[in-house]
């Protein structure tokens, strides 16, 4: 994970236990829509920062703690000011006023806040949401507020495989942001299953009244295991040989935690790892062209020609209707 989104990440899990104290390590993940191995290490990080949380029959801050409180360093109070920015970038999820900046300055020795003042123009985060949650405010508010108190909720959800709208009643393990989409991780009654939920094909939700309970040996990097991006299924190894500028990128590029690289003599590499998801796979070869050839097993190599072939015929058929 970036650093900029670990320090959201962080920064949220404070308010989290500011807002809602005696929480216990279970709900606070539930909440933050971390594991509880990775809360546990958010809360050592936190704790070994300086912030002072305590245990008392769950989770607290102590009283009067304030930011300014903790001394930064210049890197630090710009990793806050990254985290402002990602924070403007998730438009309908967050309720992000205009001088939250200036109030995040406020909080810091006054040459320090100058120093930051002085570069702010000069920094940008471009990375956001690939979809638009302009009008998903209330969804996600209502989502949050189902996962807090494990309430069961109704939805009309738009199945892109079925091409239909479903309805469907989920128990809402988690919100999960990933590859500029938000997913919402939940046990579908009608799969009798744990599924994953774009938030921006969500049509209309409401909660049912119904409570449910959190599996308590349900963990959401278990759940997705091996996949690649957001695409589950069976685990198979592959492996492909790149060329040219692809080689130089890959080999520069962390794209699965099973990767691994072997060189080879002259402007080539052999990329090997251990994933799942066919379709995800392909997409991800066919980005790079010519410059990819896919070395093993023969299903993947069949996705990889399909495809190819079809963009060709595809290409092939624009040019006859062109001479026509």
């Amino acid at each position: 994970m970036a650093k900029n989104d670990r320090l959201v990440r962080l920064l949220n899990m404070i308010l989290v236990i500011q807002t809602y104290p005696g929480k216990s390590t279970k709900e606070l993940s539930r909440i933050c829509g971390v594991s509880e191995r990775q809360c546990f290490r958010d809360l050592r990080v936190l704790q070994d920062s300086g912030i002072p949380i305590y245990h008392d029959q769950g989770y607290r801050v102590m009283e009067r703690f304030r930011l300014k409180d903790i001394s930064f360093t210049l890197d630090e109070a710009l990793a806050l000011l990254y985290g402002v920015k990602l924070a403007e970038r998730q438009r309908g999820l967050f309720r992000v006023p205009a001088n939250l900046k200036h109030k995040l300055l406020s909080l810091l020795p006054k040459n320090l806040g100058d120093e930051i003042e002085n570069i702010h123009e000069r920094l940008e985060v471009s990375h956001g949401q690939t979809a638009d949650y302009e009008a998903k405010g209330e969804l996600f508010r209502a989502i949050n507020q189902a996962i807090k108190n494990n309430r069961i909720l109704r939805m009309k959800y738009y199945s892109f495989a079925r091409d239909e709208l479903t309805f469907r009643e989920v128990e809402p393990y988690q919100l999960v942001f990933s590859e500029g989409f938000w997913y919402l991780v939940a046990y579908c009654h009608q799969r009798e299953a744990v599924r994953l939920f774009r938030v921006d094909r969500i049509e209309y939700l409401e909660e049912t009244g119904a409570f449910f309970e959190l599996p308590s040996g349900f963990n959401y990097e278990d759940y997705m295991g091996s996949a690649w991006g957001m695409e589950r299924g069976e685990e198979f190894g592959f492996s492909v040989r790149f060329y040219g500028d692809a080689a130089r990128f890959v080999r520069e590029t962390k794209f699965h935690p099973s990767q691994e690289i072997i060189e080879e003599d002259g402007r080539t590499i052999i990329f090997t790892a251990k994933a799942c998801g066919l379709k995800a796979i392909t997409r991800w070869l066919l980005s790079f062209g010519g410059e990819a050839e896919v070395l093993e097993p023969e299903e993947l190599k069949a996705s990889v020609r399909r495809q190819a072939m079809s963009i060709l015929e595809r290409f092939n058929s624009d040019e006859k209707d062109s001479e026509k």
